[in-house]
């Protein structure tokens, strides 16, 4: 288990073995012509927009988020899918409740956890922001970043969720991604201003002027604005493992750029197509997917009611030292698959998750360099 005190360990064993037991296998896809394995793209079906994704602890888990909705109006939901059997669980809502928690982890205001208007965008995991951590931007309800106690059975293959607590972010603030940082901070990209009109997007994807940037969040400190990280429409965000070192895609500024932290200095910036969101591969590369559309294509696919968007995509791996980038995947013009918006190393595969439909997909891992 991944716990700090025993009384913690006793109450989430038992959760997550209920977890377990009331985890639902995926369809089988091998007999399922209407997702089926095309070119060496294998979906997998009957998901609700799998937006983002991290790997958890043993690798034998990894963590989905079925997205709501910008604007908060659809519900949605965290799951994760099993190697090897395909078995997925629902974690958050869960369908038993979960045993109650003391919250105490983010703002001592926010001691209420979210409803069933839950909405999750992006979400984080790593040891560098805390490894019993899961961090969620939520849109439904309020828009913050709710906070979530993780436990992973010994053996790797079930999971439970407890929220411990939220940050709400500052009135206005219209947040799409964020990382766990030392000592109980966090960052979040702040896209846009909250309720933006689509006018008023694609004027700024035309002008490509800034529209956000990355703000941090600390216990003690509250909220400011990370210098050198205004930007068009920050997406994406990851951190380097030494905590030092902000990862910022900005869709419509078609860059990654790499800021430290603490001065705001730019260390390298990248071209790379409308960036969504990143992970780290395991040669150390940062994964950026990508869309090679426009916004208006974006959107089309968004408000589409359709198992999947035929919008195209690639993932660009990229030198976190230098930003130096290789391009190892390209899709989306043809079935089973498009409008990436993820890309993580699991199960000796490479899954990708989209911001619309009901499937994910996987393909071989990329090389190392």
């Amino acid at each position: 288990m991944l716990r700090a005190d025993a009384g913690t360990v006793r109450r989430l064993a038992a959760w997550v073995i209920l977890t377990a037991s009331a985890a639902t296998p995926l369809a089988p896809q091998a007999t399922d012509e209407a997702c089926a394995a095309v070119t060496g793209v294998t979906p997998s079906c009957g998901w609700q927009r799998p937006e983002d994704m991290e790997p958890l602890p043993g690798g034998r888990l990894l963590l989905i988020s079925e997205y709501g909705a910008l604007n908060g109006g659809v519900p949605g939901r965290l799951s994760t899918l099993r190697a090897g059997d395909g078995v997925r669980a629902v974690l958050y809502p869960a369908a038993t409740p979960a045993p109650p928690a003391t919250p105490g982890w983010g703002d001592p205001a926010c001691t209420t956890a979210p409803g069933a208007e839950f909405s999750p965008h992006g979400i984080h995991h790593s040891a560098i922001g805390g490894a019993e951590r899961v961090l969620v931007v939520n849109h439904g309800g309020r828009e913050a970043v709710e906070l979530f106690e993780l436990g992973v059975a010994d053996d790797g293959g079930a999971a439970a969720l407890t929220w411990r607590g939220c940050v709400e972010v500052p009135a206005g603030t219209w947040i799409n991604d964020v990382v766990g940082l030392p000592g109980g901070a966090l960052a979040v990209t702040n896209m846009v201003a909250r309720g933006t009109a689509e006018e008023t997007l694609f004027e700024a994807e035309r002008s490509r002027a800034a529209t956000g940037e990355v703000r941090a969040w600390s216990p003690g400190d509250g909220w400011r604005i990370v210098p050198g990280t205004a930007g068009g429409l920050p997406n994406g965000l990851e951190v380097s493992a030494d905590g030092t070192t902000l990862l910022v895609n900005y869709y419509f500024g078609d860059a990654v750029a790499a800021v430290e932290r603490a001065s705001g200095k730019v260390l390298w910036r990248a071209g790379v197509p409308a960036p969504d969101n990143s992970s780290w591969a395991a040669d150390g590369r940062l994964l950026v997917a990508s869309h090679r559309a426009p916004l208006a294509a974006v959107m089309a696919c968004g408000k589409a009611a359709a198992e999947y968007c035929l919008l195209p995509y690639q993932v660009v791996a990229l030198d976190p030292a230098s930003g130096a980038a290789a391009t190892v995947l390209t899709g989306g013009e043809a079935p089973p698959f498009g409008a990436a918006t993820v890309a993580v190393e699991f199960d000796g595969r490479l899954y990708l998750g989209a911001y619309t439909g009901t499937r994910m997909a996987h393909v071989p891992a990329p090389a190392a360099p």
